[in-house]
Parts: structure tokens; sequence; C-alpha cells
């Protein structure tokens, strides 16, 4: 005769959950929850995939600043535990999905805590599509909800916009994932005289579009050149245009911006202009001439109607880039940089190995025949006196 038996208990498993909360900052926040486990379980909590372990000691400790107090077995009812993790003075950097995973000779679980700061924004994201004609049909789609936090004060600012670094906190998968350092470029507050509300959004809209357009359009371009190059023997890496994405803000008073990975290292200008002054550094980096032939690559495949301007970035990962354009655009596409960037170009651009390597024709010979009809007076001239009045540039930001 078998004696009677209730519900059998798994030999490992969370009686209560993690939920998501929301934790005002410089206050302490406690993550707890009750286990169940024969034999007694191992307890270990991750932050955005990192280690923490149960001394408190930081297996990465850039992710944190504060001090972090992990009790195990904190109270006991038969084979019950209950787990608490405290962080002490919560700060926006301690926010992340955080994990408890419980294992043992049965095996392992996990339940995950989304701690978020007070002042963290839900938003809207949004990936700039393109079709098989891409320099005129595409659209915004693959909408993703989630939630970033900001820093308050900008790193980065241009004529028209400012930069501020965020991490992604929830959401945003499979781009970006919780703990994802990016940087959020917003235009500076519309306002022209009697318009209203709706137009102003209208345009604030329009501005971070066409930011989308037009980095996603030169990585498109950049995409093809990295499939002509690579396979050549002795080319190498090949620049990569990084891709940027439009946000909606639905709690802020400037509801669009645009949000794009943080590039961490030294952030060089190869434009063969910078400024003023003519960018030679550019000729002592391989990142540096490989951007130049993909300039060139660009505008013999355009026939010299469209031209990939600003080049900068961290090594061969670029961003911030713009678009030159003929007056009358390219198929219907129209740049947000002005036509004499073009004619910079065809002045200036000395070919180098890469571009030898690709076939690409020299600009120099059709100069040389520009300067032979006249002695001062010539286009060449003409072509200088422009690059004057392009004027400076502020970094990150175009002419039109």
């Amino acid at each position: 005769m078998k004696d009677s038996e209730g519900p059998q208990r798994p030999p490992l498993c969370f009686l209560s959950t993690l939920l998501s909360q929301k934790v005002p900052e410089k206050s302490d926040a406690v993550l707890r929850c009750i286990i169940s486990g024969q034999p007694k379980p191992e307890v270990t909590w991750y932050k955005n995939g990192q280690a923490i372990d149960g001394s408190g000691i930081i297996s990465n400790y850039e992710f944190f600043e504060n001090q972090y107090i992990h009790v195990l077995h904190l109270s006991c009812a038969g084979d019950n535990s209950t787990v608490s993790f405290a962080i002490v003075q919560a700060s926006p950097k301690d926010q992340g999905l955080y994990y408890c995973c419980i294992k043992n000779s049965y095996g392992k679980v996990t339940a995950e805590f989304n701690l978020t700061a007070e002042g963290c924004e839900e938003i809207e994201f949004s990936q700039l599509i393109f079709k098989e004609d891409f320099l005129h049909d595409s659209y915004f789609g693959g909408r993703l909800r989630g939630q970033i936090a900001t820093e308050e004060l900008h790193f980065g600012e241009g004529v028209h916009r400012k930069a501020f670094r965020s991490t992604v906190m929830h959401g945003l998968m499979p781009v970006f994932k919780p703990g994802h350092a990016c940087v959020l470029k917003v235009h500076n507050a519309i306002a022209y005289g009697t318009r209203n509300n709706d137009e102003l959004i209208q345009r604030n809209y329009k501005l971070a579009a066409q930011e989308c357009y037009v980095q996603n359009t030169a990585r498109y371009y950049a995409k093809i050149y990295a499939a002509e190059a690579q396979p050549l023997e002795g080319f190498g890496e090949v620049p990569e245009i990084i891709p940027i994405f439009l946000i909606h803000r639905p709690e802020n008073n400037i509801p669009y911006a645009t949000v794009e990975e943080e590039l961490i290292g030294e952030f060089v200008k190869y434009s063969i202009r910078d400024g003023k002054e003519i960018n030679f550094l550019r000729r002592e980096s391989e990142a540096g001439q490989k951007c130049c032939t993909f300039q060139h690559w660009v505008y013999q495949k355009t026939s010299g109607c469209l031209l990939v301007t600003d080049m900068q970035g961290v090594g061969m990962k670029l961003t911030d880039v713009g678009i030159a354009t003929l007056a009358k655009g390219y198929k219907g596409f129209k740049g947000n940089c002005s036509m004499t960037f073009i004619d910079q170009f065809k002045a200036l651009h000395q070919c180098n190995k890469y571009c030898k390597m690709l076939g690409l024709k020299s600009l120099q010979n059709n100069n040389q025949k520009q300067k032979q009809p006249s002695i001062g007076k010539s286009k060449v001239q003409t072509n200088s006196m422009t690059i004057k009045k392009a004027g400076p540039e502020t970094p990150g930001e175009k002419k039109t």
C-alpha cells in the first residue's frame, strides 16, 4: 500500500519571481526572491551578462561604482530560502537586467529582474528598411519598444544638434542588448515664428528621418563597396558605416531623435578637408586611404553625381557621414551637403594603391585637362575659391 502524496515540487525552482522595479536615485534597491532546491543550490547574480560573485566583489567592476551586498539564505522554511541582493544608493549606472541563477546537481534555472532608475524613458525604435531600389524606395519598419537612460549633460555639440551618452535598459533586442552604450543625437529645439506645435513636431521628424536616410544610404553603398573590395588579394579590411536608427520619445518636448552605437576610441576625420585646411593625415593611415578610395568608388559608380562626405569615425567604423549630390540630385535622391564638396573632391583627390586595386580611373588626368585652356582663369581656380567659401564645419554637422 502506497502513502498518498501531494503535488511534487521540482528539485530546483523559484517560488517567487523577480519583477521590474523603478528606484529613485540614491536610494537602496533590494532584489529578492524565494528559491527551493535539494541539494542546496549555489546562487550567482549577473548584471547584463557579467557575473557578480558571492562576496560582493564584482568580476567586471567598470559597470558598478556603489556598494553591493549579496545575502544568501536570509530566512529558511524547510528547503525554501530567501535570496537577496542589495544595491546601496543606486545610481543610473546600476540600471540594467539582473539575473539570479541557481544550480545544483539537477541543473540550473534563472530569473531576471529589470532595474531602472527614475528618469528612464520609454521609446519607440524604428529601423530604415531598404527595398530593391534603395535610393528612393525605403521605409521605417521593424519597430521595437524599450527603455533608455540618458545622461543629462551632452558630451558633443554642433550647430544644430547635441550628442548625449545613453544606455539601453530594456527591449530593443536583437539590435541592442540591455546595457549597450549608445549615442543619442537630438536636434536643438525648433521655434519658427507662429508655427504651431504640430508643424514643429513634423519638422523635427523630417530632420531626424533625413539623417537616417543619408547615413543608411551611405552604409548601403559601403556594403556594395565591401563586396567588391574584400575578395581582392591584399585589400584586407573594409570601412564600415554603422547604422543609425530613428527613435520616438513621446514624453520629450523634442520627440524625434536618432540613436546609434557608441564608438569607443580616438575619433578621426578622414575627409579630404578638415575645416579650412587640407587633411593630409588621412594619407598616413590604412583607414584614411580606404575611406578616400570608397569616396572615389562611389563618385565613379554614380558618374560624378553623388559623393559620400565627412568620412569620420574610430578605426574602420564610421559615423556621422554626409552625402553631396549635384543640384538635380541622383536618381531622385538628394543629399544633405553642398554640391561644392564634389568639386573639392575632384580637385584634391589623389589615388592610392587601393584605388588602383579596384581599377578606378584617376581624377588627376581630368583636372590636368581643365588646366590647359587658360592660365590664371582655370576651372581649378574656381574650385579653389569654392573651397574657401565652404568654410569650416563643426564636426558632425552638414552644410546645406
